[in-house]
């Protein structure tokens, strides 16, 4: 690993929509909101590189950033969400449901989506390959909450927790890791502060 300081971010607020594919939500006029508000975090200050997923809540969040430190966005879609265009629509309870049944049996696909261990090792990958190919930068990774969770559960070796992990965080909270040691983790009740 690089000396590289690598910012996991949660893309904003989305806007649930029936009818439109998870990966093509949008986010909420709150999303845009928080989204502009970043520019003004100071964990966000001299970011190098913004790196986003291909989903639109994803680059919709960098945006704002990247327009204010006139950084273009590269898109890397191994950083999008654990696929699941091709389920069912659920309502927040299934979905929680669906989701905790993912995040525990990581092997198996539910509701027609990507099993886990396929978005974490894919995600992980393209990490990876972020962090080899760029050496002591500030790195902003704009993705999702899956994802970046299983990440964080992985670094830290608490793949066991990462559903109730994962409950402890939200749109717009980030992680920080650098040389594969986390720096300030993603589970909001979990730290240490």
């Amino acid at each position: 690993m690089t000396n590289n300081i690598l910012i996991f971010l949660r893309h904003a607020e989305t806007k649930v929509e029936k009818g439109v594919k998870n990966s093509e939500w949008s986010l909420t006029t709150k999303g845009k909101l928080d989204a502009l508000k970043i520019v003004e975090s100071k964990p966000f200050d001299n970011i190098n590189i913004i790196i986003a997923s291909a989903e639109e809540k994803a680059l919709n969040t960098a945006y704002p950033l990247a327009g204010e430190l006139k950084i273009k966005i590269l898109i890397e879609a191994d950083l999008n969400e654990i696929k699941r265009d091709h389920g069912k629509f659920l309502d927040t309870q299934r979905y929680i449901i669906t989701m905790k049944q993912c995040m525990t049996i990581r092997d198996k696909s539910f509701n027609n989506w990507e099993t886990a261990n396929n978005a974490l090792e894919r995600f992980s990958k393209k990490i990876e390959e972020i962090d080899f190919k760029h050496d002591r930068k500030k790195i902003l990774i704009v993705s999702h909450g899956v994802v970046i969770n299983l990440y964080f559960a992985k670094v830290l070796g608490k793949l066991e927790d990462v559903f109730d992990r994962a409950q402890t965080n939200t749109f717009c909270d980030y992680g920080i890791i650098q040389n594969n040691n986390v720096i300030r983790d993603i589970a909001t009740k979990i730290r240490n502060h």
